[in-house]
């Protein structure tokens, strides 16, 4: 009996980053169902993709990091030589992986040259499509959730006095970066970074209009230990309508916790896209990045997308949108019959 076709995905990055592909590793799972899959990623990619596919048997590390990069290129190669792929899927934009990994394997599959036009996810998709007969089954981002990690999330909430009937809505007022003492890119910050006094502002404004409603709701922040000095003045700001949670690090937990929130409020990082696959509505702020290119790719009915640029004033970035329309998209989300099916 012949041994089971190898196939190695590569993708490299963050959290949102790896979360881009999963349509395109779900397709090929169901394109080759005999198939062993290996992938090639970053230690965070690892970590995301835990548990992902049974037949994701095998996870190379990569770091871009120099001069370790260097150190690492010949030996994965004899890695993947030594392997035998039948196929090599390289869901990377820079020319370098092309490169270095040209006849490690049988044949070699990357991405075109489509722009930002097309989302991430498509361009992905489109590369399975192009080394296939038969155009594959479209599906959105996706990551399992374990009933560990959804029982380790309700125990947090519980400690804080959240129950299963409680609306939640989840704001992350962070990305890759921005507490870092050493960050100085002001300028690409105001794009990427919702000011805080904004997200203090949406929580009054939420519990004010749940109040007005009569609903029993609850916006939380979910941070590790080491991050609570970033957002306690965002906390205290808020007066009392911020719950904070804190617990250390636990990406199962985690996960458990994005599937429990009725909508989160993010701008364009990595737990924007971790939500979008745990199947919970988001409200996503975007400023200068294209949202038809790294906006969640999702059911449409599951997020809304505000735009800086859409704003009379966008010179300020992520600023230029307002508390009031956050919570006006956030009560869309929740009024929506799909914001927890």
């Amino acid at each position: 009996m012949p041994d089971a076709p190898k196939i190695l995905a590569v993708r490299v990055g963050r959290a949102g980053d790896l979360i881009m592909i999963t349509p395109a590793l779900r397709a090929l799972l169901e394109a080759f169902p005999a198939a062993e899959f290996h992938l090639l990623t970053s230690a965070e990619g690892a970590r995301v993709m835990r548990g992902f596919a049974p037949r994701l048997t095998r996870t190379w590390i990569y770091s871009r990091r120099f001069p370790r990069s260097l150190l690492l290129q010949p030996r994965l190669r004899r890695g993947f030589l030594r392997e035998g792929y039948d196929r090599i899927y390289i869901f990377e934009s820079k020319p370098f992986y092309r490169r270095w990994l040209d006849g490690a394997g049988g044949s070699c599959y990357g991405l075109g040259a489509d722009g930002p036009d097309t989302h991430f996810c498509e361009r992905c998709l489109r590369v399975v499509d192009a080394s296939l007969a038969a155009t594959v089954r479209r599906g959105w981002v996706e990551l399992p959730v374990t009933a560990q990690g959804r029982e380790r999330a309700a125990a947090l909430l519980a400690a804080h006095g959240l129950g299963e009937h409680t609306t939640l809505v989840g704001l992350h007022p962070t990305f890759s970066g921005s507490g870092l003492p050493g960050f100085r890119n002001r300028e690409g910050m105001r794009h990427r970074n919702w000011p805080q006094a904004n997200f203090a502002a949406l929580a009054r404004l939420l519990q004010e209009q749940a109040a007005a409603r009569g609903i029993a709701l609850s916006v939380v922040v979910d941070v590790l230990p080491s991050e609570r000095r970033f957002v306690r003045p965002l906390v205290e700001a808020a007066a009392g309508a911020i719950t904070l949670l804190s617990a250390p690090p636990d990406f199962e937990r985690y996960k458990g916790l994005l599937a429990r929130l009725d909508v989160l409020v993010s701008p364009n990082t990595g737990p924007m896209h971790i939500a979008a696959a745990v199947q919970t509505p988001v409200v996503a702020l975007f400023s200068r990045w294209s949202d038809t290119d790294c906006g969640p790719y999702v059911d449409p009915a599951r997020a809304v997308i505000l735009r800086a640029e859409d704003s009379s004033h966008a010179g300020p970035g992520l600023a230029a949108i307002t508390p009031a329309q956050v919570a006006a998209a956030v009560w869309l989300m929740l009024a929506s019959p799909q914001h927890r099916g």
